[in-house]
């Protein structure tokens, strides 16, 4: 099963406001839990080969390309790809982009990377096992995929026949602001695709996406299926400055937004030889 063009437009719309939302410091999330998680978790990467799938505008293409990667960047929105693309050539650091499906990376030799990731974006691939086998192709043995997804326990915005099946239990105090009382979730094993509302006075417009509810079993399972073993594991908490920030973000400290998991090539897959083309 490959990507869905709808999939492909709804990211295409969103591309501009994407855009403004992450590089205007906005993305609060990104920036005080996640994007610190993912890191940590890939470490130093002076020297090596990594591979960004779904990397959106390219904010974390840019990132290792700053500490010493040799980045390459791929993404099903040509718009987004057309952000990171100008902004490469605004400020070069030898980041090369692909409009690509994470599913189908032609244009990649198999075993040439050291390190590829995916941020935030394989719970809105389709085709996510399929990407999968494509990371564990294009490393090398012994290389690491490490993947952050909002963590599957405790998705948001999810919604089956009508009805909203998980979230947080809410109240608001005497001076109108909500305190986040406990989270609650039910059909958590039961798959299906939902759409994401992105609604917030941080975007300078609002656009729906697509996402997909999987059991982290799911994503574990095919990890394992295609070599990849799990050496690492994370369920990160807001740094403070994050919820100095943005206080809502507090309420990660008791029950995690994320997940991270690093999963390392441990065998090879026999497969086609590709074309190199970089």
């Amino acid at each position: 099963m490959e990507y869905d063009e709808a999939d492909k437009k709804q990211w295409n719309e969103a591309a501009e406001s994407w855009v403004e939302f992450v590089r205007n410091g906005k993305n609060y999330y990104s920036e005080y839990l996640n994007g610190p998680a993912l890191k940590r978790m890939i470490g130093n990467v002076e020297g090596k080969k990594v591979l960004d799938m779904g990397c959106g505008e390219g904010y974390f293409s840019r990132f290792f390309a700053k500490a010493g990667a040799g980045v390459t960047g791929i993404d099903i929105s040509e718009g987004l790809i057309k952000a990171a693309v100008e902004e490469e050539e605004r400020h070069p650091l030898g980041v090369k982009y692909f409009v690509a499906d994470a599913a189908n990376l032609n244009m990649l030799e198999s075993e040439s990377f050291d390190v590829a990731f995916c941020y935030m974006a394989l719970l809105d691939i389709r085709n996510y096992e399929g990407a999968i086998s494509e990371a564990s192709r294009v490393l090398k043995t012994g290389g690491r995929f490490v993947v952050l997804i909002e963590h599957p326990c405790f998705t948001l915005f999810r919604i089956v026949d009508g009805k909203v099946v998980g979230g947080w239990k809410t109240r608001l105090r005497e001076n109108g602001s909500k305190e986040y009382l406990y989270y609650w979730i039910t059909d958590y094993l039961r798959r299906h695709s939902y759409t994401v509302k992105w609604k917030h006075d941080r975007l300078p417009s609002n656009f729906v996406t697509t996402g997909f509810h999987r059991t982290l079993s799911d994503y574990v399972n095919a990890l394992t299926k295609h070599g990849l073993a799990i050496t690492g594991l994370d369920e990160p908490q807001p740094l403070e400055e994050g919820v100095r920030v943005h206080h809502p973000m507090k309420k990660h400290y008791r029950v995690p937004q994320s997940i991270v998991i690093e999963a390392t090539k441990i065998t090879a897959q026999r497969t086609p030889k590709r074309v190199k083309l970089i």
